[in-house]
């Protein structure tokens, strides 16, 4: 997403927070068969937050602001919806988890075709890590949540082609290396 389409989803998903709380999905459409903004979810917006931290710089004195005021807002929903937002925030890990298992089983069929999609699917990964980090902010038990993040990670290191960084160069500061591994490289595109 560039920029503005962040700040956009950030400023939205802030707005609907408590509707998202409150209600079953995980996955939040924000505007009814939306293009440019995915469903917001924690996971989406501790991404997006995590982004435009790195890159405040570029931004107007207003996005400063949308962004000081998210960072206030998620942290009042995570106190005033303590219990509703950790277990958001839980079953988003596991529908993370889900989700990037499956690239990685297609992946394994189709090396090819998975090391092509990986610089999009692994924005799932990331959010995994942002959500495990989150989930132990807020006391919840993760351990076994960790156990099967390292067996999936295992699966992609037995592939990995370590490599620059997938992103643009402003946005490593916020993803070091040593966290972020899976940012640095690709998994081979053949067997």
């Amino acid at each position: 997403m560039d920029l503005r389409t962040e700040l956009t989803y950030v400023q939205e998903g802030m707005a609907a927070l408590e509707d998202y709380l409150n209600a079953d999905p995980i996955y939040w459409p924000l505007r009814p068969f939306s293009a440019t903004l995915p469903a917001f979810s924690i996971g989406g917006l501790l991404e997006s937050l995590r982004r435009l931290e790195a890159l405040a710089d570029r931004l107007s004195p207003e996005g400063r602001e949308i962004l000081r005021r998210a960072r206030e807002g998620l942290e009042q929903a995570r106190q005033r919806y303590a219990g509703r937002y950790a277990h958001k925030v839980e079953r988003e890990l596991h529908s993370r988890l889900d989700a990037w298992a499956w690239f990685l089983e297609d992946y394994e069929r189709g090396p090819e075709e998975g090391a092509a999609s990986f610089p999009a699917q692994v924005h799932i990964r990331l959010k995994i890590a942002l959500l495990l980090e989150e989930a132990e902010g807020l006391g919840l038990a993760v351990a076994p949540l960790r156990r099967r993040l390292q067996e999936l990670d295992q699966t992609l290191r037995l592939h990995w082609i370590p490599g620059p960084f997938l992103w643009e160069e402003a946005l490593q500061a916020a993803f070091p290396q040593d966290r972020f591994w899976w940012l640095y490289g690709r998994p081979r595109g053949q067997r």
